[in-house]
Order: structure tokens, then sequence, then C-alpha cells
């Protein structure tokens, strides 16, 4: 594959909302920036937690250094089609808390490892740290190291807005 193909099939992966999904075939330069917007809905419980599993022996209601948070969402476009929001693609990993804060200082981080799959084919690896404060989740930025099929060779970033009910997934591809 040369290499203006594989940009172009990078690229394509950002533009799959244009049709609900479905992967288009763009024309890029290697130096070309896209940037595309998702949202995230969990389906671990309904909410835009993730679920938890706790580190054995501890109080479930307060993170502790190596509890897991299991990220699984559905990946949709941004507007509402029939009164909902087409699949797009799923996302699943996880996240390790990895420092707890001392005392005086209100934040924890985890480290997450995530894959986006695709419907329309491929996927993106992507991994990078969340802060929380008081147990919510700050907006993150996480690198994009890589992927298969229609996302082979991506790199990048993407920018993680929490709210209420789901996440805002801002993918910026180089």
């Amino acid at each position: 594959m040369s290499r203006k193909t594989r940009w172009a099939a990078i690229v394509s992966v950002g533009v799959a909302l244009v049709a609900g999904g479905t992967i288009h075939a763009v024309s890029a330069q290697a130096s070309s920036v896209h940037t595309v917007t998702y949202f995230a809905f969990d389906i671990n419980n309904g909410t835009s937690e993730p679920g938890l599993i706790p580190v054995a022996g501890t109080d479930p209601s307060v993170y502790a250094q190596g509890d897991e948070l299991i990220i699984n969402d559905q990946i949709t476009i941004t507007h509402k089609v029939g009164g909902g929001y087409p699949i797009v693609g799923f996302d699943s990993g996880v996240c390790t808390i990895t420092r707890i804060p001392e005392p005086d200082v209100n934040e924890t981080l985890a480290n997450c490892d995530v894959t986006v799959a695709w419907r329309a084919g491929g996927s993106l690896t992507l991994q990078g740290s969340v802060s929380f404060v008081a147990q919510e989740p700050q907006a993150a930025v996480f690198a994009i190291t890589g992927g298969t099929g229609n996302g082979f060779g991506a790199s990048g970033s993407l920018h993680i807005t929490f709210t209420p009910n789901h996440k805002i997934l801002t993918f910026t591809l180089k």
C-alpha cells in the first residue's frame, strides 16, 4: 500500500460519521489533519461512569490504587437520526488507578488503554491518563498509538470530554 493510499485509509476512519458508519475514501496529503467528533454511550451501566472493579479488601465507594475502571461504550454519530444516535462502532478497555491523592490534594490518576473498533472495519488503539477530582473524571487527551484495517498506521490524538450521560470524543487524525 502506498503512503498516500495509507493516509487516505487513515483519514477515512475519521469520516465514518458522514454516512452513519459507512467509510468513504478521502484524498489526503500526509501533512493533512482531520478532526471528527463522536459520542460514546457507556453500556456497562447506562451512565458515563465506567464499571468499577475494586481491589480486593478495599472500599468500593472510594478509589484505591489498583482499582480498574472498565471502558465499554457504543460509539455514535453526534446527531439524532430517527429518534436515536446511529452506532458506528464500539470501544473497550481498562483504566487502572495509579495515583491516589495525598492529604490536601484532591486528584486521582488512572492510566488507560482503549481500543475503538469501527463497524465499517478497522480499529484504533488509544493510550492516556485521566485525572479524577472527587471521583469525577476530568477532560483528557489520549494518544492514537496505532490501528488495524482502515485505521492502519493511524496517528494523532483523542480529546475526551465527560458529560453526565455520555462522553464526547474528538479525534484529530494526522
